[in-house]
């Protein structure tokens, strides 16, 4: 739907039932003062949401923190979700205000940043522009950029963010391994239970996996005396204090590995989804599943992988894996081998904000998927 967005302002109705829900969040609030704040942050959360469903720009309003009670109860926050893209922060101000105020605990972690004025009878929300950061309190309306600018912003900042699969909000498009196996058949490949050549269907043989990552008993040197073996100590919570505490990257997704056969919802490897691309790559049954994991030093570690599905073994000789930079060009690629690989995989780190692409290839067959930290 084309919406105006070279307007100096965009004008948007308050329903009742925006106020209501201003109202209900505002009641919860300890003082007078905060419930204020409250109300109308809610009111600019909703202007901005009623905006956006008028461009066709996909949000998750429930799943802002401003929807979130102690959210609102222990911070000034005035966010909504882009899906896929990030956090829009949503601050008012009053007719006949010129200066809007940015609380620091905001200035990081959004994609951008809407100024919404609310009159004084709280029926009328004008959106007055966009910046795309901030980094002080106080914001003068000549300093906003119009909303087309907006609209391009969003357009360069499209595609997944891998971030937020760390906080468990994902597209529809990207499913669990276990809501894909449950829709095909339960021996796909990436459902393996085998990692680095043992069955891992018992505590013994995760020890075997440890003691081949830690050999003569070396994770003894690591593990605090409360984790050490004994019958009161769960094994879920040994590959986790060694997943979290090493540097190493291919004992950390091995021990990655290990977690999501034995406890798969363990919300320390939820960050892995998968996409089933049959449809899309002329009609070969493969899937491309992402992982990310938070490294010590801020950076995240990325694991990219394709499977074959179906009735496959294997996956068709000559697909190609791909890891881009934001302009195109590669910068890691794998190929499968005939009758050879029942999966191939690319590893690789990235910083916070760092932007990349993934594409499999098979004959003139291109899917390409954009991503974000």
């Amino acid at each position: 739907m084309n919406y105006p967005t070279e307007q100096q302002s965009i004008s948007i109705p308050i329903s009742a039932k925006f106020r209501d829900t201003a109202l209900k969040f505002a009641q919860e609030q300890p003082t007078q003062e905060k419930a204020k704040l409250v109300y109308l942050n809610t009111l600019a959360v909703q202007v901005v949401n009623n905006y956006l469903q008028m461009l066709d720009i996909s949000t998750a309003i429930e799943a802002s923190y401003s929807w979130d009670c102690w959210g609102r109860m222990g911070g000034d926050v005035a966010d909504l979700l882009l899906t896929g893209i990030g956090h829009l922060e949503c601050r008012y101000i009053r007719t006949g205000e010129e200066i809007c105020y940015i609380p620091p605990e905001v200035w990081h972690h959004r994609f951008g940043y809407v100024v919404v004025e609310i009159n004084q009878t709280c029926q009328e929300g004008k959106i007055r522009g966009f910046l795309p950061e901030v980094n002080t309190t106080e914001i003068n309306l000549e300093q906003l950029q119009t909303l087309e600018l907006f609209i391009e912003h969003y357009h360069d900042f499209s595609g997944v963010q891998l971030r937020q699969w760390l906080e468990g909000i994902y597209t529809s498009q990207w499913e669990s391994i276990e809501e894909l196996a449950l829709q095909k058949s339960p021996q796909l490949a990436f459902r393996s239970l085998k990692v680095r050549g043992f069955e891992i269907d018992t505590p013994k043989k995760v020890w075997q996996v440890i003691e081949q990552l830690y050999p003569q008993r070396s994770w003894e040197k690591i593990l605090p005396s409360t984790l050490l073996p004994n019958l009161d100590v769960e094994v879920t919570d040994i590959l986790v204090h060694l997943l979290q505490t090493s540097n190493d990257e291919e004992i950390r997704w091995t021990l990655a590995e290990v977690l999501w056969t034995i406890a798969p919802n363990h919300p320390v490897i939820t960050a892995r989804r998968i996409m089933d691309l049959g449809m899309q790559l002329a009609g070969n049954p493969v899937a491309l599943m992402v992982a990310i994991l938070p490294k010590l030093d801020k950076s995240f570690a990325v694991l990219l992988r394709v499977y074959p599905m179906g009735n496959q073994t294997y996956l068709p000789a000559d697909l190609l894996l791909s890891g881009l930079y934001e302009n195109g060009q590669p910068f890691l690629e794998v190929q499968a081998r005939q009758q050879r690989d029942n999966y191939i995989q690319l590893k690789f780190c990235a910083e916070l904000g760092e932007k990349f692409q993934i594409r499999v290839t098979l004959n003139n067959a291109t899917i390409t998927e954009k991503f974000v930290i």
